[in-house]
Parts: structure tokens; sequence; C-alpha cells
């Protein structure tokens, strides 16, 4: 059947439709990858040309169907639809050829049974049982704004204890599965195959280490500042000098902290504008998000978003059916076709998603243009999700909100510099210790290297040594904390979003640098409507994973590695004021 065939519905075709899901279901049963070409000469340029036509047209045909098939199920959760991402899962290879149809059907019901807890699980009011609350919106805005001790106990524990306690066994059933696939493939365990999209000989995970031995001075004065003035707000609570309770940072999974910044404003009497408020105040709309992000893009010669990005994205969450609401974007392999799925809200997170999500948008766009289907790619997956926050943090800082007649130019100085560098800190730097346990844990759980039965404890040990935290209550081995957070139970790698929160630092710098502006802090740098810089930008974005990432890394900052440089000089301004003031109120660093 002729690609072509796929999309032979129209605009239709994306709609979640039984009789679409099922031709589409029957177009992937027929791509047949046992008609590969042989090639037994491999310097016969004919036999090798037969084989790359022969591989672009089954990439071709197997990324259209599975998008299409992917974004039906994760925008409609039914019954039906889980049947039927359970038949796509049979037929797809998850990233490896499965040889056991059993395994393969086993994989894909114990993973869409744990994306089905996660997206439909609800917490229930104490006092009203019948009021329950899903994660999005309500119990995530919950730990954005509540401020009282217990309710955020409440919160925290029940989603914990809901969809945790239920993943564990599943997920551990899961990863054995995989396991099992992965070694069959040459692999010695999933650990392996997840650091080979690095292409590193040797020395990753040491890179690692040694990137979060770097930042951890910063990180530590951070947590003794944010625990002494919570210290101070919730009073023999928690021991001042030992680790945070996790559910006093903003966050469900303490991951990042700046929903906690009015608590802890190094200058309280210089507040920064409200983002949230500023949007409401505005009436700014959720298209008119979509548009502003757009308009920053373009201004630095970036592409458009297209037609149908406009047309088939789903931009809030419907009322009158279940969708996973983890934020994503998705190229969907049919030539102008590519989308976002957001459940968003009028507030300052979502502003900074619809930037990040529309980043991916802009890389698709851009190597989908020039490269063939083998290099369309990101140079690794951590490329992918700094692009988004690089332009996020332009757009965020001070100098381009004046530009959007946000904030007046007259309130910016010294004090309200430092109060951004603290919220940018409680964003970038507070996340990056929970991001390296994230696979720290996963890595040794992989191998084998932690005896199951103590998996929650050292869960939390790793949490505690790493980043200085601990549970609001109690836990137990009855309890699977990590099975709570999205990427676990989708089991995505998370390395990508550790080294994309030190790469997009590099990105920037960079930019900044080819845009001129060296006189002035990094932090108030702004390349809006800089189009030689976007160009630049651009011509990496472009290159697609066509080479190796190190190279493609040194086109635009001349470094080949991670570096946590420029990390460090955007916040080293914070880091000699936090010092100080630590000193000065006395409060302890360490845990």
């Amino acid at each position: 059947m002729h690609t072509k065939l796929i999309y032979d519905t129209g605009d239709d075709l994306s709609e979640t439709n039984g009789e679409i899901d099922i031709k589409l279901l029957n177009s992937l049963n027929q791509i047949d990858i046992y008609s590969m070409p042989i090639i037994d000469d491999y310097s016969n340029n004919e036999q090798a040309l037969e084989w790359l036509n022969w591989y672009t047209k089954i990439e071709e045909r197997y990324s259209q169907i599975s998008a299409v098939l992917s974004w039906n199920v994760l925008t409609n959760i039914t019954k039906e639809n889980e049947q039927r991402r359970t038949q796509q899962k049979l037929i797809t290879t998850l990233g490896t050829i499965m040889k056991d149809d059993r395994i393969i059907e086993k994989v894909s019901v114990l993973h869409s049974k744990m994306e089905n807890i996660y997206s439909t699980s609800t917490v229930c009011e104490i006092v009203n049982p019948k009021q329950c609350h899903p994660l999005a919106p309500d119990l995530e805005e919950l730990m954005h704004v509540e401020k009282d001790y217990d309710t955020l106990v409440w919160a925290w524990k029940g989603w914990h204890d809901k969809c945790g306690n239920q993943i564990r066994p599943l997920y551990l059933e899961y990863i054995d599965l995989l396991t099992k696939n992965i070694q069959e493939n040459g692999f010695t365990d999933l650990a392996q195959s997840w650091i080979d999209d690095y292409e590193m000989d040797h020395g990753f995970e040491e890179m690692l280490d040694q990137l979060l031995q770097d930042i951890l001075p910063l990180y530590t004065q951070i947590h003794a500042y944010v625990r002494g003035k919570l210290c101070q707000k919730y009073p023999k609570k928690f021991d001042c000098n030992g680790p945070i309770p996790a559910h006093l940072l903003g966050n469900m999974w303490a991951q990042q902290w700046q929903d906690r910044l009015d608590d802890v404003l190094p200058y309280p009497e210089t507040p920064l504008a409200n983002m949230t408020k500023i949007l409401l105040e505005k009436k700014v709309t959720i298209h008119e998000m979509y548009l502003i992000s757009e308009n920053f893009f373009t201004s630095i010669g970036m592409s458009a978003m297209t037609k149908k990005f406009w047309t088939k994205s789903m931009f809030e969450k419907p009322k009158n059916r279940s969708v996973v609401c983890h934020a994503s974007a998705s190229n969907m392999a049919n030539k102008d076709d590519y989308r976002v799925k957001i459940c968003t809200e009028i507030n300052d997170d979502n502003f900074y998603t619809v930037h990040h999500e529309m980043g991916h948008i802009e890389y698709y766009m851009a190597y989908d243009k020039v490269q063939p289907i083998v290099y369309r790619e990101g140079a690794n997956s951590a490329f992918h999700e700094a692009i988004g926050d690089t332009i996020g943090m332009f757009v965020l800082s001070p100098t381009h909100l004046v530009k959007l007649d946000f904030i007046s130019e007259d309130i910016i100085n010294e004090k309200y510099e430092m109060n951004f560098l603290m919220r940018m800190a409680l964003q970038k730097v507070a996340f990056l210790p929970f991001a390296y346990v994230m696979d720290k844990f996963r890595f040794a759980l992989f191998r084998n290297e932690i005896d199951r039965s103590k998996l929650n404890r050292i869960w939390w040990n790793m949490r505690l040594k790493y980043g200085g935290l601990m549970p609001p209550v109690t836990r137990s081995e009855e309890n699977f904390d990590p099975g709570a957070k999205y990427h676990v139970v989708s089991n995505v790698p998370y390395t990508r979003y550790f080294l994309a929160h030190i790469l997009q630092f590099q990105f920037h710098r960079s930019l900044c640098q080819i845009g001129g502006q060296n006189e002035q802090p990094l932090h108030l740098c702004d390349i809006y409507q800089q189009k030689h810089v976007g160009a630049r930008f651009r011509q990496m974005l472009d290159m697609g994973n066509s080479r190796h990432w190190s190279y493609i890394l040194e086109t635009l900052t001349g470094e080949s590695t991670f570096t946590s440089e420029a990390i460090l000089d955007y916040f080293q301004p914070l880091y000699k004021w936090i010092k100080q003031e630590n000193i000065r109120q006395g409060y302890p660093v360490g845990w």
C-alpha cells in the first residue's frame, strides 16, 4: 500500500476514530520489515542505494502511522483505544526487535496499565470523599499555590500512595521483560541501551557525576537559604539543620522550587512581576500565548508554525474525554504536520512550557526540511529538550519582558535582578539533583545493583544524599514513590533533562556572544529580532543528527562536550550574594 493511502482521509485522519485506527493498524501490520534487500557487496553503491531507499520507505510509513496512532490514544483515553495501543505495541518494536510475541503482548499490556493508572488516578477529599482530584490540573495547581502544611501533606501523600503503590509490581515486571529483550539485542541491560544514545565509548556516567559535583556548591547554598526561610515559615515542623520535606517546595516531586519564590525572595520589597497575574490582567488568551512564542521564533528568523499545528494541536484539556495531560510535542512525519499536546492554563509555568514545546517543533521543522529521514533526529535527546528552554530563558528575561510591555524598565535594578536570578535558580539549579537521581536510581535498578525489597528506602536515600530532601511522612516498602512520576511510568530516560539544563546555558551564552551582548550580565541578554543570531542557531538545528553531537555542539558553542561553566557564569552574581547572606543569617550549609 502506498504511503499516501495512510492520509487519504485528509484532516479527519488524526481525530480519534475507530474505523480510521483499525485501518492504520492494518497498514502498520502490512509493513514488511523482512523484505530488506540483501547486500552481499558493501562496496556496491547500487546495492547500498537500494537498501537506503527501502529503509526510507519503511521508516516513513512506520513513523507516520505510529505517530497518528499514538496521538489518538494519548488524546482520548478509552478502553478501546488502550486495546488499539496494545495492538500497536504488538506490531512495533519498542526500539528493538522482540522475538517472542507473548513478551511483546505482556510488555504492551503492562505499559498501558501503568499509563492508565497515572492518567486516571485521583485523590479524594477527607471531608468530602466524593470530591476527587486528578493530578492535572487540580493537584499540580494545589501544590503550586497552597501554603498550609497539612493540606500539602494530604495532596502529596494522596498522589504518591494512589499512583506509586499501584505502579510498583507492574513496573518491576515490565522492566524484567524489557531487560530480557534488550539482552537478546546485544545490550547488557536497559541502562546501557539508554546511554548508547550519547555515543560515548566510555566515561558517560563519570561525566554526569562531575557535572553534578560542579553544581553542588551553588545548589547547597540555595538549599541552605531556602531551608532557612521555610523554617521561619513553618517553625518546629522539621529540623532546620537537616533535609527539607519534599512537599514544601511548590511541586509534587520537588523537582523545581520557583513556586515558593515569594517565601524566599532576597528583596521582598522589590517583588518580581507576577507573570500569571500579568497574563490574566492583560487578558492574554491561550491562543495568544502560542502567538507570543511563535513571534519570538520568527523574530530571529526561524519558522512560523504550520497551518496543521494550529488546527491539529491539543491546546486545552478536553471536557468530554480523558487525555494524557503531560505536555509534549509531536512530529507526525507527514510534511507540515507538527503538533503540541498541552492542557494549557493561563499561568507562568505554562507560558514557559509553550515555548519549550514549540522549541521541539522548531527543531523538527529545521531538520525535516534538509535531512534525509535517517538524520531527522536531535543530535542527542538532550539537544531537543534544551532548544525550547534556551528560548524560554530569553523570553523570561527582564529585558524581554519590557519589550513585551509586561513590565516597566523603571523597576529593573540590582535588587530586582537578584530576585530574578533567585527565581531562575529555583527553576534551573534546584532541578539538577532530582534529574540526576531519576536515572541514577533506575540505572542501579536495571543492573540489579539494589535490593528490590528496599526500593523506596534507596530512592529516598538518594534524594537525601544528592538533594537534601526527605518525604513529608513515613514511607514504607508498600510505597513506590518513583512510580508517582510520569517518566518512570512511561519508561522515559531522564538524563536528557539533566543534560538539557546544562546545555541550554551553553546555547544561551553562545547566542548572547554571537549577538554582541558581551558587556551586560547573561541574565539580561535578549536576542529578540536578531536574525543573524537565529541563523547561527538554525545552522545547528538543520544538522539533525547527521554528525556526532560533539561536532554539532562545537559549531555553535566552540565546545565539544557538556560543561558547567556557562550555568555557573550565569548564576555567579547570585552565588556571591547567597553565600554572604547565609553567613549573615546564620543558615547552616549542608544536611
